[in-house]
């Protein structure tokens, strides 16, 4: 908290100059005012320097055609997720997600900001005397209402669009090739350090799969983002016909791993496939959202 008030003393010190010059109408830009889940911000009709705090926002602003100043990281400062098209990006890093450097974030003067009340809403303040920012409520299952969002704020209404009539095709055709196949359960595991987490209808992949009418376990249907377990003895709970299981950082050391070697994995009837946890779990955009969809081809195409 005393580092974010000294934070805000040096914005204030720092942009007072810039608000002088405005104020005496020397320097005026056209803005369009954008609503969003912390009030409205006057954003400039050409956004030139966007600046993204998740994975998200990022995979948003990639699948819309604006390459970002900055950005943050999932949990590698740096380490941009290897789905995205980056490798040719000037990307600016701005630490992890959970603690973005606003020092650095304020020296590459950007003039957008996008993120989230649930990720960063402690910072909006902060980050709103910094430049203009546009908050999405929450991330995950909103993920289409977010991308419409920030396409308003970037002026790319249609690209989004279009970006979801794509997804929703590819959803039909993966709908008919699974009625084919006679509809089997997706099970949807990811496992973390400490738990292993049932994805549910509130999140990014529990909508996906909703949008494209596939079928889940009862034990991961209903509402909430995810249940999570941490006892072999609960491993019935993963059972589906396929069992689409993801890793977060297994270099960090994985549950799963101690769970296949126990005796309760046996148990387990559904057919396991390993998934990349970098877009099907970290994307939550419409990037992740098309190869999570080959990937899903791929997969009931061969049950």
């Amino acid at each position: 908290m005393v580092r974010e008030i000294l934070l805000a003393v040096m914005l204030l010190a720092a942009f007072h100059p810039i608000l002088s010059k405005a104020e005496s109408g020397s320097e005026t830009r056209a803005c369009q005012a954008i609503e969003h889940a912390l009030g409205s911000s006057c954003v400039s009709q050409n956004p030139l320097r966007v600046a993204v705090l998740d994975t998200g926002e990022l995979d948003m602003v990639l699948a819309l055609g604006i390459n970002p100043i900055a950005s943050t990281t999932p949990y590698q400062v740096g380490q941009f997720p290897q789905y995205l098209p980056t490798e040719h990006i000037q990307i600016q890093s701005l630490g992890v997600v959970q603690e973005p450097d606003l020092e650095q974030l304020m020296r590459l003067k950007p003039d957008l900001i996008l993120g989230s009340q649930f990720r960063h809403g402690r910072l909006y303040t902060l980050l709103s005397s910094i430049a203009p920012t546009v908050f999405s409520e929450s991330v995950g299952a909103s993920w289409a209402d977010n991308l419409r969002l920030f396409a308003r704020a970037l002026d790319k209404d249609t690209e989004a669009e279009n970006l979801l009539n794509e997804i929703d095709r590819q959803c039909q055709t993966i709908r008919h090739l699974y009625d084919s196949k006679g509809q089997p359960s997706l099970s949807i595991v990811r496992s973390m350090q400490t738990h292993i987490r049932l994805y549910l209808p509130g999140s990014f992949i529990g909508e996906l799969m909703n949008r494209c009418g596939l079928l889940r376990p009862t034990a991961q249907s209903g509402k909430g983002f995810a249940r999570r377990l941490r006892s072999p003895q609960q491993i019935d709970l993963l059972e589906g016909d396929i069992i689409l299981l993801s890793e977060y950082s297994p270099k960090q050391g994985s549950l799963v791993q101690r769970w296949r070697h126990s005796g309760f994995w046996q148990r387990l009837r559904g057919q396991v496939y390993e998934i990349d946890d970098s877009y099907w779990m970290l994307g939550i955009g419409p990037l992740a959202a098309k190869q999570v969809l080959d990937d899903l081809e791929q997969i009931i195409n061969d049950y």
